[in-house]
């Protein structure tokens, strides 16, 4: 009888090991599983900055308003140019995004020439809604002496309506999640007859 009930101790052992055994497998098959639907999740799981980045990649800008005006004075050199600038931003994504800061280069072509005005730089904090389009304004004043190379085309083109290309190329900044990155941007508006 002892032996019997040896033996029967020794198989509930042994049938306890093999159940641990047999569950050790099925464990390696569930960890594999959820490593492969990690992995399967892509980067964006790991690092979400890469969704607002790819987003934000996605906008389109556009100058849609340059409205100079010539401030003629006495002696010339106090003479100013202001302009008003709109640029319009479209959004097809569903993410909403925010600008930290939005600058370029401004520049007239006309008379045959191309000629630097100089810097823009939009407000901080622009807000760019998801699946539409905002705009950006900034209202820019240079002086006659950062504008006299450019003074006569630059009349031409206020003044007498000639023919010009205004351009823009510049960045937007935006910080997400404490990772900054920039979205180059190009865009043009043709004025006059």
């Amino acid at each position: 009888m002892r032996q019997l009930g040896f033996r029967f101790l020794e198989g509930s052992v042994v049938l306890k090991s093999v159940r641990r055994h047999l569950r050790f497998p099925r464990l390696l098959q569930v960890l594999g599983l959820s490593v492969v639907g990690f992995l399967s999740m892509g980067c964006e799981a790991l690092n979400p900055a890469l969704r607002y980045e790819e987003a934000a990649r996605q906008l389109r800008f556009s100058l849609d308003r340059v409205e100079p005006r010539v401030e003629l004075a006495f002696p010339l050199e106090q003479s100013r140019l202001r302009l008003q600038l709109e640029v319009g931003v479209d959004n097809p994504s569903d993410q909403r995004l925010r600008t930290r800061r939005v600058a370029g280069e401004l520049r007239l072509n006309a008379q045959g020439g191309d000629y630097p005005l100089g810097s823009v730089s939009f407000p901080e904090g622009a807000d760019i809604a998801p699946k539409g389009r905002s705009i950006l304004r900034v209202e820019v004043a240079l002086g006659y002496a950062d504008l006299k190379a450019v003074w006569g085309p630059l009349s031409g083109a206020v003044q007498r309506h000639e023919p010009a290309t205004w351009s823009l190329a510049g960045e937007a900044r935006f910080e997400v999640l404490g990772i900054e990155f920039g979205v180059p941007f190009r865009t043009r508006k043709e004025s006059g007859r």
